[in-house]
């Protein structure tokens, strides 16, 4: 049986206006949420300064030559320089910048090391999960860098992450990285997991750990959102979000009505007052389906300017019965 949930979108139109908008798209969430708030790998989600000028200054420059630029100084001795580099490489959608990351994992200094598996985590690269799985498992790796390496295979998402994380949050002895490794468990959401997850939460004497184990559950259920989930209908219309002051026209109404009563996904349509113009309720099987919807669907649809998504977490009441 396939679980679908439901995501409410508003819409407003320039003509048309949508709107999607979630609570927090940072990566790790906040309080308990997020195991990783309080360590040096929770800027895997965060802007940190020089990364927006670095980011600013690449956007200008081609591809071909950032990527010369950055190899040129890899080779350089001060590890910090290094790990400048490798901030050009955030944001750049070149496949060879995956291959670059992964070779700088095995970097002689921990910083770089860390770096580089920060931005494959941000950047999502199954490509990096074999070579991250083998190296959490290395003598040689230092505690840190391991740390990282789970939150960043929690970050990528792929199933065959869980192994690798199972068996860490079976060897450490540590609060931090248990806490790590169950946040990881449900970023990833694979049922493998669960049977540990619940001997977590049986036998676990740290109440972050518990709380964070039940929270994987629940991710892995589907009765709350991953951080991917909640970024992926966060981001698709950043770019859209503009204000508008156009008045409505019947035409523009007329052709999003029509476009969305051929969407099948879509459940319902409203019409509403106030700063949006229209309310949909569609379902989504998982993070791939609803980044296809948003895409393919929902940014495609005529008039839209801005759209504000509100995930639902849990229903409270729902009822069709009237008291007379």
């Amino acid at each position: 049986m396939i679980s679908t949930r439901n995501l409410f979108v508003a819409f407003a139109l320039g003509g048309i206006l949508a709107a999607p908008s979630l609570a927090s798209a940072q990566y790790g969430g906040q309080g308990l949420g997020s195991a990783l708030n309080s360590n040096a790998s929770a800027h895997q989600g965060q802007v940190k300064p020089g990364v927006d000028d670095l980011t600013s200054r690449a956007m200008t420059e081609t591809p071909f030559k950032i990527i010369k630029d950055v190899k040129l100084g890899l080779k350089d001795a001060d590890p910090t320089v290094r790990v400048a580099e490798l901030m050009k490489l955030r944001n750049l959608g070149d496949p060879e910048v995956n291959s670059i990351l992964i070779t700088s994992m095995s970097d002689p200094d921990v910083r770089v090391k860390v770096k580089a598996i920060d931005i494959l985590g941000a950047r999502e690269a199954n490509a990096a999960v074999s070579t991250m799985s083998r190296m959490l498992f290395l003598r040689s790796t230092e505690p840190i860098v391991k740390l990282h390496l789970v939150a960043a295979l929690g970050r990528v998402g792929d199933a065959q992450g869980s192994l690798p994380v199972m068996q860490y949050l079976g060897e450490d002895q540590d609060e931090r990285g248990r806490g790590t490794a169950v946040f990881a468990l449900g970023e990833i959401g694979s049922d493998t997991a669960v049977p540990l997850l619940n001997k977590v939460i049986a036998e676990d004497q740290s109440q972050m750990v518990l709380q964070l184990a039940q929270e994987s559950l629940q991710k892995i259920d589907g009765e709350l959102p991953t951080e991917r989930i909640k970024a992926v209908a966060s981001d698709s219309t950043k770019a859209k979000l503009q204000p508008t002051d156009q008045k409505l026209t019947q035409a523009a109404m007329g052709e999003f009505e029509q476009a969305v009563r051929g969407v099948p996904e879509i459940l319902d349509c409203f019409y509403v007052a106030g700063s949006n113009d229209y309310l949909l309720r569609f379902t989504y099987c998982d993070a791939g389906d609803l980044e296809r919807f948003h895409t393919e669907v929902l940014e495609r649809l005529p008039g839209v300017v801005r759209s504000n998504s509100m995930l639902v977490l849990r229903t409270v009441k729902k009822t069709t019965a009237l008291a007379v």
